[in-house]
Order: structure tokens, then sequence, then C-alpha cells
């Protein structure tokens, strides 16, 4: 469902239909064709909580990688420098610590 509308992304430019098609419906393909089916509040809020979490990895994961050639990292170096996301997604007030 995300794949779909993550290919069409494009640094500022998205199909604003299609991103609420894809936030709020599934689609199931069948022999026949496919069943759009409307996702309640819950699923939709869970949807867009996965698009902006698989958003935020990979931008994290672009600039982790961005830093490492910046800085000469050799992938098969024993020496690594490290970078500690500790803000994530976490929300303290529901999953203490």
């Amino acid at each position: 469902m995300l794949t779909g509308m993550l290919k069409n992304f494009s640094f500022g430019r998205c199909d604003v239909d299609l991103l609420l098609d894809t936030l709020c419906t599934r689609t199931i393909q069948i022999r026949e064709g496919s069943i759009v089916k409307a996702l309640d509040c819950n699923a939709a809020v869970a949807s867009r909580d996965a698009l902006a979490k698989t958003v935020y990895a990979r931008l994290f994961g672009w600039l982790v990688d961005k830093i490492n050639i910046s800085v000469g990292q050799d992938p098969n170096s024993h020496v690594q420098i490290g970078v500690l996301d500790i803000y994530g997604f976490e929300c303290f007030k529901h999953n203490r610590l």
C-alpha cells in the first residue's frame, strides 16, 4: 500500500488524491479486479504513522550515508563513528522508560 505511494513521491511533489486514497483506504486484489475498502479512523491513523516512520527512517539512513561518505568511512573498517537517534517516534508519556 505505502510502497506504491512512495514510488510516486518526488521531493515535495506528491499527488494529494493518491496520498489520501493510500492513507484512508485498503485495496484488495482479487481475480476479477480489486476491492477498495475505506479504513476506520484508527486504521487511517496507523497508516499515517507508518508513512511518517518510513519517511523518517529513509531520511535518517540517507543522512547517515552522506555523513559516512563525507568523512571517508570505509564500510569494511573496524573503526566506526556512531550516531544515536534518541528521539525516534517514542512517546514517553505512553511508552515510559
